[in-house]
């Protein structure tokens, strides 16, 4: 994986794919547990057509860790993003992702219009986390205060996607393995930091109504943060913004019905000029 050093001392790796002179993408992924290999094979279907940028976020795969809540902010995320682009000589974006990923995608809209040509928020969520969230993770923090960060990652897979994708993880060992690996670059503290700012987040939803660029929401039907409301009034609040609601899909269907979730990007890619539409 490609990293640099960011003027602000920070270091982000990141993964890339596709036409190096296509279209720029920014594809980012969820909070918590995550990073930028749980992203790639969302925009496989077009790397013949765009270039596909898959950041390691602050706190999360290779990038640098900190251990104060407050090191990760949106605004304190958003600045590293912005810093890299920079680095590679990308002025404007789209920007898109999962969870976290979304709603940073959004942040950066409302904040830095001038760096994001479209939005794809997946799950996004510009609210304050629900109760029974709060909750799950004041029964859960102790698992990280012990240094037992395998068993929050299984504990957050189930929450997120169920039993069911978290047996489909485990039986395969090397991917698993991969995945919490990493998750030890961090200490206690810093995966603590983390986690602690996620679920001490305020509410920003009537922000959105700021965005100006084309903005595609997508919600699963069974996801309880954000749940399909949620994302209606999301979609609601953003001049123009298109909605898609998988039925059956969960807090990442960009997983569960990649299918569906990969068709209703590629409309979105063609209309707003990022790929050629097949009707062109």
């Amino acid at each position: 994986m490609p990293d640099v050093v960011l003027p602000n001392g920070v270091t982000i790796h990141w993964r890339e794919a596709g036409r190096p002179d296509g279209p720029p993408v920014v594809w980012i992924h969820g909070g918590s547990i995550e990073d930028s290999s749980f992203m790639v094979p969302d925009l496989e279907p077009f790397f013949d057509r765009i270039r596909s940028l898959f950041p390691d976020t602050r706190g999360h795969g290779l990038s640098t860790k900190f251990e104060r809540p407050a090191d990760y902010t949106y605004a304190a995320k958003f600045t590293d993003m912005a810093l890299w682009l920079d680095a590679l000589g990308i002025r404007d974006a789209v920007w898109g992702g999962a969870s976290m990923g979304a709603a940073l995608s959004l942040w950066a809209a409302i904040h830095a219009p001038e760096r994001v040509r479209a939005v794809v928020s997946i799950s996004g969520p510009p609210y304050v986390p629900i109760d029974e969230d709060k909750a799950w993770w004041r029964a859960h923090r102790h698992l990280v205060e012990a240094g037992r960060f395998e068993d929050y990652f299984d504990a957050n897979v189930r929450l997120r996607m169920g039993e069911d994708a978290l047996a489909r993880l485990k039986s395969r060992p090397e991917r698993y393995r991969e995945i919490t690996d990493r998750l030890r670059g961090h200490t206690v503290a810093s995966l603590l930091a983390l986690l602690d700012e996620t679920y001490g987040r305020t509410e920003w939803l009537a922000d959105c109504a700021r965005i100006r660029c084309p903005v595609l929401v997508i919600g699963g039907s069974e996801d309880s943060f954000p749940n399909v409301e949620m994302s209606r009034r999301v979609a609601a609040m953003i001049p123009g913004a298109r909605l898609h609601v998988v039925a059956g899909g969960p807090h990442f269907p960009n997983r569960s019905h990649r299918t569906e979730v990969q068709a209703t990007i590629g409309r979105f890619f063609a209309e707003i000029g990022v790929i050629p539409s097949s009707n062109g």
